[in-house]
């Protein structure tokens, strides 16, 4: 029988949501998620909520967030609640800063000592090159999401050098496939070929990114969450270290739902700033667990069309 006890902040979110279901599968201890409910209600109807524990906790409240730790008292934190997506950072900055950099210091002061803290960071921390990003060069986020991160990266450091927690840094490139929560390219792909119309509007086009399964990317937190079983910090991107322009994943969802479409630039849509290439390298990650993604992009955008209805996309 499992003994030990993990807590999944925002377990109903994207990734989240698939972690939850791969812990329950493993049997890997007595689960709880914490969670807001921010991102709907209906996030609940797909999950086997009979066998975790739901905590309706804001990771802004200290005091809310202090008083469900200790009554669980993990030996594992997968910390993913936060706000991902880049337009909405970039709205409301003060709402990004006080969830994504605020919420984890009031996670890592809750954590019971020696807790493995698997905090949920970005590729947006680095800065643009056309090369594969190495967990050992220097930042550089060129957007507000990145920055949060990133403070939220010096923190998780911090609290590991202090030895109160054991601190597992993700950088997770761009994660695809089905149970979106934001309005990303997949996402809005589906949702305008689901309404009906073959002609596709879009923003920028020219980025090269590293798009990573929701199953894959769930699964590879739970091998670095394990991994470097003696180290105090461990900083590991999670990617498939191959990049696809947008038009090949726009191909690829026509090819996944028979529609032959074509692709309109909508200038609304467009981002000022915005990364040309963004690549991982996978040595490290490979060194440490071995891990390898297992779904093609085909196969990612065929369930992504697939669970349309199931994603109110439809």
């Amino acid at each position: 029988m499992p003994s030990s006890s993990i807590l999944v902040t925002g377990g109903l979110g994207y990734v989240g949501r698939e972690l939850v279901a791969q812990l329950l599968r493993t049997d890997a201890g007595t689960l709880h998620v914490l969670d807001d409910v921010s991102s709907g209600e209906h996030r609940l109807a797909a999950m086997d909520t009979q066998r975790f524990t739901l905590h309706r906790v804001d990771v802004r409240d200290r005091a809310a967030v202090r008083e469900a730790v200790a009554a669980v008292r993990p030996s594992v934190i997968y910390h993913l609640a936060a706000i991902h997506y880049i337009p909405a950072c970039e709205a409301a900055p003060g709402d990004a800063t006080s969830i994504n950099v605020a919420g984890t210091v009031n996670l890592l002061d809750a954590a019971p000592a020696g807790c493995r803290f698997v905090y949920a960071s970005t590729a947006a921390v680095y800065a643009p090159s056309d090369a594969p990003h190495v967990e050992t060069e220097a930042p550089g986020p060129v957007d507000i999401y990145g920055y949060t991160k990133l403070h939220g990266e010096h923190f998780v450091g911090y609290y590991a050098r202090q030895g109160r927690v054991r601190g597992r840094i993700v950088r997770l490139f761009n994660v695809v496939g089905p149970g979106e929560t934001n309005p990303h390219l997949v996402p809005a792909i589906v949702r305008q070929l689901a309404g009906g119309t073959t002609r596709v509007q879009l923003g920028n086009l020219f980025p090269h990114r590293d798009y990573i399964d929701v199953a894959d990317a769930a699964r590879g937190f739970q091998l670095i969450g394990a991994a470097g079983a003696d180290e105090d910090l461990v900083v590991s991107n999670l990617g498939t270290g191959v990049t696809h322009a947008v038009g090949d994943v726009v191909e690829t969802i026509a090819k996944a739902a028979g529609i032959a479409l074509t692709v309109e630039q909508d200038p609304a849509r467009m981002r000022n700033v915005d990364r040309p290439m963004l690549r991982a390298s996978t040595e490290r990650l490979r060194a440490l667990t071995g891990w390898a993604p297992s779904t093609t992009l085909a196969e990612s955008m065929r369930r992504a069309w697939q669970s349309r209805r199931e994603d109110g996309l439809a």
